[in-house]
């Protein structure tokens, strides 16, 4: 019999005292749990959603104790040995269970895992951006990680299914030359000869894992078009595959934002608009986190506490913009200085600001403090490309690149931006806003104003480091 610990004994008491019959520890939970999953008891279907259901009973009542953690990771983990099971609502279960441990809990020893199989479930419902972004985080952020050469596999399967040979190619030579484990080694090795030849890729790692999906079924993209983003290019040329941009869409629950003709509101567009900014970027390589994924208020200081948590390279706050006047129109992007552009852009900041959590003597104070330390000119070669992008795409009214006060860009130090995509109050614009085509249109303007200004950030980096040699060089002469 296993011992009980103090906390086990004190719920024991207790129940007894309140006049429970039977209180269940999460002791007894764990054991079951290991039970299950050891092969010393063959659980049915119903038996795991039990233990499930009593896990999830349990940490309801104590969201604060130190290993609500353990018990969030227990209960995500259960839901993949129902897929096993065939329970066919338990990949999306599993995917909701595995992303609360990830944002509930930022600093859980078991984040490495939980990417790694959020992106094995995300691959199983053939959702393969999510899960190469996932992967991605697992690899750059966890790179010592006992599964990060596991998550390596699972990426390059993934571009290797969507006809990205090359990119899958530099992940299995990387394997093969710098992994640990002598199983994924030779897997990789044989997968990467299967890829070279053009065969397909049917081998797969035999682990103890309790989930085996199969590769997602996706269509190959057309041989004839180059494809958006190639190692050798971007992604890899300027060292740009770890790059990892937080995209904040703007507002959420309870804030609405700008309020349009037929109560149209601003919070779905922006969230709409990032969620296809984000599925970009990640097929491009880059590891991409945004602030909200779904309609939740969060307050503006803790969008960019995310992002410094995450250490984001760069940050995008994308809004719809609002105003009295229903004629008014255009795209125009922000970056954050101490001084307002204009009056106009003093409102439009007010607005944004509103329910900052700041009082105007705290904000005040960060912006003294913060605008130094700031990537102020970065930001602001980040915004003319983004604002360029998304002018010549769309054909949207100019309205120029402005800096402003906007609370949600302080403190990131980073290059960080806020776009207002149009306006919700223009008859004209706010149809173009709910188009899911416009929006696509919109999110590619921003995706490619995004890599033009980390290209040219890398061909200035470049120049600065050859004027650099050439000064020590002829120093070195004179001297």
């Amino acid at each position: 019999m296993r011992p009980y610990n103090l906390w086990t004994i004190i719920l024991l008491f207790t129940g007894l005292l309140t006049g429970c019959a039977t209180t269940i520890s999460y002791n007894d939970l764990a054991n079951r749990h290991y039970d299950y999953t050891s092969g010393g008891k063959q659980a049915t279907l119903e038996e795991w959603r039990t233990l499930i259901s009593e896990l999830e009973n349990y940490i309801r009542t104590d969201t604060e104790n130190e290993t609500a953690d353990d018990i969030q990771y227990t209960i995500a983990s259960s839901w993949v040995w129902c897929i096993k099971a065939g329970d066919s609502d338990a990949p999306q279960r599993a995917i909701s269970a595995f992303r609360r441990l990830i944002y509930t809990y930022p600093d859980s020893e078991h984040l490495s895992n939980a990417h790694y199989w959020l992106a094995r479930c995300y691959t199983l419902i053939g959702d393969t951006a999510r899960a190469a972004h996932h992967y991605q985080i697992v690899i750059n952020r966890y790179a010592e990680s006992d599964i990060a050469a596991d998550a390596k596999l699972a990426l390059g399967r993934t571009y290797a299914e969507e006809g990205y040979q090359t990119r899958a190619e530099t992940l299995y030579v990387d394997i093969v030359e710098s992994a640990k484990q002598k199983e994924i080694v030779n897997t990789a090795t044989k997968e990467l000869k299967a890829l070279k030849s053009s065969q397909k890729t049917t081998s797969a790692l035999q682990t103890e894992s309790p989930l085996q999906p199969k590769p997602a079924v996706v269509p190959k993209p057309d041989k004839t078009k180059p494809e958006t983003a190639k190692p050798g290019t971007l992604t890899q040329e300027f060292g740009l595959s770890a790059k990892t941009i937080v995209i904040d869409a703007g507002h959420g629950g309870k804030d609405p934002g700008g309020i349009g003709a037929g109560n149209l509101l601003e919070k779905p567009i922006a969230l709409s608009i990032s969620k296809k900014v984000g599925a970009i970027l990640t097929t491009k390589g880059y590891t991409v986190l945004l602030t909200r994924d779904t309609d939740r208020y969060i307050p503006l200081k803790e969008r960019t506490a995310f992002a410094t948590r995450h250490k984001a390279d760069l940050f995008l706050s994308i809004h719809a913009n609002a105003s009295g006047n229903s004629k008014a129109n255009g795209i125009e992007t922000y970056y954050l200085d101490v001084t307002s552009t204009n009056k106009e852009a003093e409102l439009i900041a007010a607005r944004e600001n509103a329910n900052s959590g700041y009082s105007i003597q705290e904000l005040e104070s960060l912006l003294k403090g913060l605008i130094v330390e700031s990537k102020s000119e970065d930001s602001r070669r980040l915004a003319t490309h983004v604002q360029r992008e998304l002018v010549a795409a769309t054909g949207a009214a100019d309205r120029g690149v402005k800096h402003a006060r906007f609370v949600v860009l302080i403190g990131t130090r980073v290059p960080a931006i806020l776009i207002e995509t149009g306006f919700v109050t223009n008859p004209t614009e706010s149809k173009k806003l709910t188009s899911d085509a416009y929006q696509q249109k919109v999110a590619e303007a921003i995706v490619r104003g995004v890599e033009k200004f980390l290209e040219n950030t890398q061909q200035i980096s470049k120049h600065t480091i050859s004027q650099d040699r050439n000064y020590f060089a002829a120093k070195a002469r004179y001297n």
